[in-house]
């Protein structure tokens, strides 16, 4: 666990996942860091691999956990499966509709993960309209009806700690 939160010196194999894809493989690495702020928190460049494949490419994330977290509430710039895309977590509210993490993919797509009372959702939008591909289960994701990007968005979340941005701030208590 110490050095799973610590800034990765070097590119490394962090995490891997047997999914009905195959495995996904997580390699982080330092990332660029052109301003001040990028070097206070520890930029670095995350990868889900999947067999040769690069599935989910972060440029601008940051340590797992807290770094992250607060990266995600900034934005941060990718990839997934090639199309660039913008991410960012809503605030901390007591409200659960008000929490979630949004991917805005420059395809006119918009993947999102949010609060709804008891579940989590994973919500997939095209042309405006907005269809519920899953939800969760306690601590537990339906993994069905997914496609190997959104799979990846998915153990993404989970490898991160940006799941933990949909929790109420009770449980923080």
């Amino acid at each position: 666990m110490a050095q799973w939160i610590q800034p990765a010196p070097e590119r490394a194999r962090y995490a891997v996942t047997p999914t009905a894809y195959g495995d996904y493989t997580l390699f982080r690495e330092p990332g660029e860091r052109p301003t001040p702020a990028a070097r206070a928190e520890v930029w670095e460049r995350w990868q889900l691999v999947l067999g040769e494949d690069v599935v989910l490419e972060i440029d601008d994330a940051a340590t797992p956990w807290h770094g992250l977290r607060s990266r995600m509430r900034v934005g941060v710039q990718g990839r997934l499966d090639g199309v660039p895309f913008a991410a960012r977590a809503a605030s901390r509210s007591m409200v659960a509709r008000r929490r979630g993490v949004r991917f805005e993919l420059s395809d006119a797509r918009a993947l999102s993960f949010t609060a709804h009372r008891f579940h989590r959702h994973f919500v997939r939008g095209v042309g405006g309209e907005e269809h519920h591909v899953l939800r969760s289960h306690g601590a537990r994701w339906e993994t069905d009806h997914l496609d190997r990007g959104e799979l990846a968005l998915l153990c993404f979340a989970l490898f991160s700690g940006a799941d933990a941005l949909l929790t109420s701030p009770l449980w923080n208590l």
